[in-house]
């Protein structure tokens, strides 16, 4: 059975401290992570915005997930103190590349399988990841890449959401997530438009050590993100 992506995301009235989130790690995940969101200046340096917090776990199938889900609040209190969140339950069906979420530093696909493609008009959820080998130059135009990446997709109304997390762990790979009104607009804006079709380029550099991306159809979801509701936008199914 396909594996299954759990992701929550929430909105506080201010910045958390490292003690606030005392969920730890979810009892039977394939791998989990959590942080804040980042923030990327000018100049392609990364800052933390500390009142939005989000976890991802990697679980073994959907029955799983949903179970975690269920009982969200109660794996993570501090859910209660948030002004807005969303949650929801993913299956991956194509990924490409390698990424390290393993603090030994082992860099490899998380995913041994995948589940089937949506029907075209069904919402799609993308997860990028680029790890950095050297935070030099190939972290800094990775910055300004992202950061004008990020302006251009909150202007296309195919963007449903789009969220950057900063790992706790900074030795984990930092995961980009955007929720997509179908598949042909997350290929048109990734490989047919500017600014990301050069910004791709960006994984070239020497510093950066691998890349990948995998798309996921969204099962379910719940809740809003910066006032939309994915239940209007029609991001629920199976």
């Amino acid at each position: 059975m396909a594996q299954a992506f759990t992701i929550i995301s929430a909105r506080f009235p201010r910045d958390l401290s490292a003690t606030d989130d005392t969920s730890g790690g979810p009892e039977g995940a394939d791998f989990a992570l959590a942080g804040s969101e980042v923030a990327w200046n000018e100049a392609g340096l990364p800052s933390r915005n500390r009142t939005i917090r989000t976890w991802i776990a990697l679980w073994p199938d959907r029955d799983a997930g949903r179970r975690f889900l269920k009982r969200r609040v109660e794996n993570i209190p501090l859910l209660t103190q948030a002004e807005e969140w969303w949650s929801g339950l993913l299956l991956p069906y194509q990924s490409h590349g390698d990424l390290n979420w393993h603090p030994d530093g082992k860099a490899a696909s998380v995913f041994h399988d995948l589940g089937p493609r949506p029907k075209s008009s069904r919402p799609v959820f993308v997860l990028t990841t680029l790890g950095i080998g050297n935070p030099g130059e190939g972290m800094i135009a990775f910055g300004k890449g992202t950061r004008a990446v990020r302006q251009a997709f909150s202007d296309l109304p195919s963007v449903i959401l789009e969220q950057q997390l900063l790992p706790d762990d900074q030795r984990l790979d930092a995961p980009t997530l955007s929720l997509w009104e179908n598949e042909g607009a997350v290929i048109s804006a990734a490989y047919r438009s500017e600014p990301h079709r050069s910004a791709m380029k960006v994984a070239d550099h020497p510093d950066l050590a691998r890349g990948s991306f995998t798309r996921m159809t969204l099962l379910w979801a719940e809740g809003s993100w910066e006032g939309v509701n994915l239940r209007e936008k029609g991001a629920v199914g199976g």
